[in-house]
């Protein structure tokens, strides 16, 4: 077992440096991230000016801004194309020819690389706190269910994006999919606007999603919506997601690699 967690360890460690290496790609990252939340909080400080908007004012939005910028870069931030080359130029034949579990060891680079926007994060949230002053936790009890959602966010993530990149054995592309999941993401995890400026029914697909456990559920226990039972499910609901699709992308995987295609044969 120790053996196992070393590998996974090292695959971890690997993505974390390689994706480090790249430092104008991650100053990149810090502009773009850093100049839309403080777009974001321009827009919607005079969006709220007149008052609150579907249980959102001006010092909850804050908050939910931040937090969406946390969950957005940490997402998006992560290596998804990495796992995604590995089946389309064919190693992945040779992966499986190793002692190592392919979609454990895709797992472990993929939590590394988004180990590496912490430094992204932290600078941001550092800055966005000093310049809006945003408030803090309802309880400390919400503080510390919110800290177990973000946590949870890694499975979550690796979880969507391991099943998207599966597509490829079928597509031989990946863009376009890549395209479809970051949108989707987006709008309905409530980085875009938050799901309760939507209509109910749009409000319930979304819900019946993965996606609102990015953004939606962390600002929800952090800001009070919900109270500690309410959070608590929400919390299961999101550790439920992650173990779905992990075993669900075991059974993909299993029909996937019948397609794998190296060098047209």
């Amino acid at each position: 077992m120790s053996n196992t967690f070393a590998v996974d360890r090292a695959f971890a460690v690997i993505a974390f440096k390689r994706r480090l290496a790249y430092k104008t790609q991650w100053l990149v990252g810090l502009v773009l991230g850093g100049g839309a939340m403080l777009v974001s909080m321009a827009m919607w400080r005079e969006l709220l000016s007149g008052g609150a908007l579907s249980g959102y004012d001006w010092d909850a939005m804050r908050a939910y801004i931040i937090i969406g910028f946390i969950t957005a870069t940490m997402v998006f931030g992560a290596a998804d194309w990495h796992i995604a080359d590995r089946i389309l130029d064919g190693h992945v034949a040779i992966d499986l020819t190793k002692p190592v579990d392919f979609q454990r060891a895709r797992a472990a680079e993929y939590v590394g690389s988004m180990c590496s926007t912490v430094p992204t994060v932290a600078l941001g949230v550092l800055g966005a706190w000093l310049l809006f002053d945003p408030p803090g936790p309802v309880s400390a009890t919400a503080g510390a269910l919110t800290a177990v959602s973000l946590v949870l966010v890694f499975p979550l993530a690796f979880g969507i994006t391991y099943l998207t990149v599966l597509v490829c054995f079928w597509t031989k592309r990946y863009l376009g999919v890549m395209w479809l999941r970051e949108a989707l993401l987006s709008f309905f995890s409530g980085m875009m606007i938050p799901l309760a400026f939507m209509p109910s029914w749009l409000q319930a697909v979304a819900w019946a999603l993965p996606f609102p456990h990015f953004t939606t559920t962390p600002s929800a226990i952090y800001l009070g919506h919900v109270d500690t039972r309410g959070a608590l499910g929400l919390l299961a609901a999101e550790a439920a997601w992650a173990f779905g699709m992990w075993f669900g992308a075991r059974l993909i995987f299993n029909q996937a690699v019948k397609k794998v295609t190296v060098h047209g044969g």
